[in-house]
C-alpha cells in the first residue's frame, strides 16, 4: 500500500478537493470495514496506518485510509481547515468506499489526534453509520488550545488579521480565523449530549499536545465511552502501535459470522 498510486475521490462541487485514499480489500465478502483518520500535517500513510492496515489485511477485513483536504496526495490546503470540512471529506470517502467496494458488514473508524475528533464528531452527526469508534489521542478543543498558546495579543491580532501563520516545528502553514470561528459549533458537551457509538479512546499519560485530562473529563461522562491511558506515551503513540491494535481489537470484538 505505501508504494501503490492512490485512489480518487472526485469532487462534486465547486469547493471540494480532489481526496486521495488508499484500500486494502477484504478477502471475503460484508467483511468489517475500518478507517483510518491521520492527523494535523499528517498523511494516510503514517507509521500508524501503514501498520494497522497490515495487521487487518492479515485478518481477512477491509481497510482505507483517506488524505484529508489539504492533507498528502489530495487537493486543497489548510487555510480553511475546519472540522466541518474534514467531516465532509470523512463522509465524501466512506461514500466511495461503499460505492466502489461494499457492502460491508459493518464500519468501524479509528482517528488519531484531528482524525480521532473527526471520527467521534462523524459518528454523532451519522448515527447508526458506526459500529465502534477507536480515537488516539483526539484533539478536543484544538483552537481553544491554540488560542490560549498564542496569548491574548497574538489572538487578537488573528482574529482581526483573519490569517495566522502557524509554524508546528515540522510543518508551516497558514490558517484562517474561521477556524476558531468553526469550532464554536462542536462543544464538547454538544458530543457528549449527541455521541451514542460505543467508542475506545486511546491517550498517552504524557501527552504534551493534547493534555490527557481532556479524554478523561470526556470519557467520565459517558458510560459508552472507554478510556485507556498508556502510561508515559506521548501524542503520536508511534512506538506503542501494537498496544494501539490490540486494545481496538479487543473493543471492535470477534467479527460476526457472514451468512
Amino acid at each position: 500500500m505505501s508504494e501503490s498510486p492512490p485512489q480518487w475521490v472526485e469532487p462534486r462541487q465547486a469547493d471540494e478537493a480532489r481526496l486521495a485514499l488508499d484500500f486494502v480489500p477484504a478477502a471475503t465478502q460484508n467483511a468489517r470495514l475500518w478507517v483510518f483518520l491521520h492527523g494535523l500535517n499528517s498523511n494516510r500513510r503514517g507509521e500508524k496506518a501503514l501498520y494497522f492496515a497490515r495487521q487487518i489485511a492479515r485478518r481477512g477485513e477491509a481497510f482505507a485510509s483517506l488524505d484529508m483536504t489539504g492533507h498528502g496526495d489530495s487537493e486543497g490546503d489548510l487555510l480553511d481547515l475546519s472540522v466541518t470540512r474534514n467531516i465532509a471529506d470523512l463522509t465524501r470517502g466512506l461514500a466511495y468506499v461503499e460505492e466502489q467496494h461494499g457492502p460491508f458488514s459493518s464500519v468501524h473508524l479509528i482517528g488519531s489526534s484531528m482524525g480521532g475528533l473527526t471520527a467521534l464528531w462523524f459518528a454523532a452527526e451519522h448515527p447508526g453509520v458506526v459500529r465502534r469508534n477507536i480515537a488516539i489521542a483526539p484533539a478536543f478543543e484544538m483552537a481553544s488550545r491554540m488560542l490560549l498558546a498564542l496569548g491574548r495579543e497574538k489572538a487578537r491580532q488573528w482574529r482581526q488579521e483573519r490569517v495566522l501563520h502557524v509554524d508546528t516545528g515540522y510543518a508551516q502553514f497558514d490558517l484562517d480565523y474561521r477556524f476558531v470561528e468553526d469550532e464554536a459549533r462542536y462543544p464538547a458537551m454538544g458530543l457528549v449530549r449527541r455521541l451514542k457509538t460505543p467508542s475506545l479512546i486511546l491517550h498517552g499519560s504524557d501527552d504534551e499536545v493534547v493534555p490527557c485530562q481532556l479524554s478523561r473529563q470526556f470519557a467520565h461522562k459517558l458510560e459508552h465511552v472507554e478510556l485507556v491511558e498508556l502510561s508515559g506515551g506521548d501524542h503520536r503513540l508511534t512506538d506503542r502501535k501494537e498496544q494501539l491494535f490490540e486494545e481496538m481489537w479487543r473493543f471492535a470484538g470477534d467479527p460476526a459470522p457472514v451468512g
